[in-house]
């Protein structure tokens, strides 16, 4: 038999018992406040059954109807209780205000009573403990309910037993039924907590915590082969935990390196939740299947165009993933009239405008050009790594020394050098006197790429990106 039925049942003959006893007590006294803790404890009985009942159902595996299982079934049992309980003390509640009203007050043996009580505090106090622990343990909200309810029992049987003591030792009758009100209050706030709860659960609320789940993305963003961790959804059902991971891969990635990602999702989240019957749901969506950054980009691209009039067309766009972040270099060309500080102007403006309307790129490296252009603007995403740094400072400073030999450049910062499996990318900020004019500047430097290119001889060096900047202003990098 399962462990939680088991705990049920048991609940069922200790609240039998206290049901028996306590309703001999109600008998023989006559008390309002007895009469409303007798209550309680006699619908324990039904919701025992109904405690009982939901626990066995909960229990049976997934089928055709019910394909995630009946584990809602423990909540749906904690809500009807806590309706009942609402219903039931409110109308004890005006009960006690008529009595009080029409002065009716009547204890009788209160003796008895006093001793019945104390009998029942404790078994209360004992087993409700026990209970509150196993349904924390096994995670079931019935057997919390029910250890909770207990609880409640032991405590607002004090005030009983106040009652009690005040007629057997001061003859005072009248407070008999204003603690009747006090317990019919305690036990509705208790029951209104516990709709909430059901409700919680009925209603999928995420039970686990923000931080938990962008820890969890930043760790399956680092997974081999995997290019963006575009959502994460969780839903919990009794002891089951649902976690639906959608990702974007790279298209190329065999059957074997996918199966790969499916185990390593499965194993990080059952190390994070350890109390829960976790299962993971992976879906894998390669770029190539789907509306890419790249495209995404383009389209926004020619939208944003209608808002930059300065801006004549873009070209050599490429998107660049570097471990944890994507960023994309992009040429804009611009009108041939402009200085390099009303360019830059328009570039920096263009670069922030576009991180807004697409904020998975982080970084964005625009190469300033003049003229008219008739290019097809390119749409590459690249894998790349970086260079170790002894041989990243050997490739700088001759690049540097390049730089030296053109006297319109007056220093440079923002030195980056990539490579992925087939070919190499250099990205430099260079700088220069912000009045002279945009396509003077791109000449030289399309004059210092080939430069560049021969003083390196890197066979894979197929692209090299110099980002124009006028070095009024500047504290940073490095001047000539």
């Amino acid at each position: 038999m399962n462990i939680k039925l088991k705990f049920g049942i048991a609940a069922f003959l200790i609240i039998l018992l206290q049901s028996i006893l306590k309703l001999i007590g109600v008998l023989i006294t006559g008390s309002l406040s007895f009469l409303s803790e007798t209550v309680d404890t006699l619908s324990d009985i039904v919701f025992v059954f109904l405690t009982i009942y939901s626990i066995y159902l909960s229990q049976q595996p997934p089928d055709y109807e019910h394909m995630y299982g009946h584990s809602k079934m423990d909540s749906i049992g904690a809500m009807i209780q806590g309706v009942f309980l609402i219903t039931t003390y409110f109308f004890l509640i005006m009960n006690a205000i008529e009595v009080i009203m029409k002065q009716l007050y009547n204890v009788n043996n209160p003796d008895f009573g006093l001793q019945i009580l104390i009998i029942s505090f404790l078994i209360n106090v004992v087993f409700s403990r026990i209970l509150i622990w196993q349904g924390k343990k096994r995670n079931s909200l019935s057997l919390q309910v029910q250890g909770l309810n207990l609880f409640q029992d032991s405590l607002r049987a004090i005030i009983v037993l106040i009652s009690f003591i005040l007629v057997i030792f001061f003859n005072i009758t009248f407070f008999d039924p204003i603690f009747s009100i006090i317990v019919s209050i305690w036990i509705i706030l208790s029951a209104a907590m516990l709709l909430k709860k059901g409700i919680i659960d009925l209603t999928d609320v995420n039970p686990i915590s923000s931080f938990i789940i962008e820890e969890i993305k930043q760790k399956i963003f680092q997974l081999e082969h995997v290019n963006a961790v575009e959502d994460i959804k969780v839903r919990a059902s009794g002891d089951d935990l649902f976690i639906d991971v959608r990702l974007s891969v790279e298209d190329h990635i065999s059957i074997i390196h996918a199966n790969d990602i499916t185990k390593a999702i499965s194993s990080m989240t059952k190390l994070y939740f350890r109390h829960y019957n976790v299962e993971t749901i992976v879906e894998m969506n390669p770029l190539s299947g789907e509306i890419s950054i790249s495209e995404k980009i383009i389209n926004l691209l020619h939208s944003m165009k209608t808002e930059f009039h300065e801006i004549l067309e873009f070209k050599d766009l490429n998107v660049f993933r570097i471990e944890n972040t994507y960023f994309l270099s992009i040429t804009i060309v611009v009108d041939k009239k402009l200085t390099l500080d009303e360019a830059h102007l328009i570039c920096n403006n263009f670069e922030e405008e576009l991180k807004k309307e697409e904020p998975t790129i982080s970084r964005v490296i625009t190469h300033i050009e003049s003229g008219t252009i008739d290019e097809t603007l390119s749409k590459q995403q690249f894998t790349c790594k970086r260079f170790e740094e002894e041989e990243l400072n050997v490739i700088k400073q001759k690049v540097e020394n390049v730089l030296k030999t053109q006297p319109e450049i007056k220093g440079y910062h923002g030195f980056e050098f990539w490579s992925t499996s087939d070919f190499c990318v250099l990205e430099v900020h260079v700088f220069f006197n912000g009045d002279l004019n945009i396509s003077y500047v791109h000449n030289i430097l399309t004059k210092l790429e080939k430069k560049v290119k021969k003083s390196l001889n890197i066979e894979e060096l197929q692209e090299i990106i110099f980002h124009s900047e006028p070095l009024r202003g500047r504290k940073n990098g490095i001047i000539f």
